[in-house]
């Protein structure tokens, strides 16, 4: 399948069918997505913690609810394996770090690369995803032994969409919005 038609039809998926193991070969090609990524000066500012046991699973479920009840996956219990995208310290050209002051500078867009590489390899697998922004840092670092000071950026839901495979109409600015030659 073409790149461009990959695009245009992987969508976020936030109903999945319960009780489906994701083999772990196919868990780690997605991961492999993730590694092989690009990164500012190389660093591969991420560790990629991929959860898929049952008592995993439902610690991960608790700790993407926030302490108000809030959480951006009601739907959470039926996925299939989740993947934490955890902040690591970035090493970077010592002429980077001059001009920023900040090793992180390129740190989270890195983590978004490589989780959209990810999706974009577990689409190929036919396997559904969706981005999850919200967790609870102290329980991410309690269940999973995240150390202190290596902040969870994102969680991405792995499994099999439970919605009939259809026609994806996307939401999207124009080209002409958001593109621009040689000038604003």
């Amino acid at each position: 399948m073409d790149f461009l038609e990959i695009m245009r039809q992987r969508k976020s998926c936030r109903s999945y069918q319960s009780g489906k193991e994701i083999p772990r070969e196919e868990l780690l090609k997605i991961v492999e997505a993730g590694r092989l990524s690009p990164s500012g000066c190389n660093s591969q500012p991420w560790r990629f913690i991929v959860v898929d046991t049952p008592e995993a699973k439902e610690k991960l479920c608790d700790a993407i609810v926030m302490p108000n009840g809030s959480t951006g996956a009601p739907w959470r219990h039926n996925v299939s394996a989740f993947i934490v995208f955890v902040e690591c310290k970035a090493k970077v050209m010592q002429s980077v770090l001059d001009r920023y002051q900040d090793s992180q500078r390129f740190a989270q867009g890195d983590i978004g690369a490589a989780c959209m590489n990810m999706c974009h390899e577990a689409f190929s697998l036919g396997l559904a995803t969706c981005m999850i922004g919200m967790n609870d840092q102290k329980k991410m670092e309690e269940y999973f032994g995240i150390p202190q000071g290596h902040e969870v950026r994102l969680v991405l839901a792995v499994g099999y969409s439970a919605e009939t495979p259809g026609p994806v109409n996307k939401v999207r600015k124009s080209l002409e919005e958001v593109c621009s030659f040689n000038q604003w």
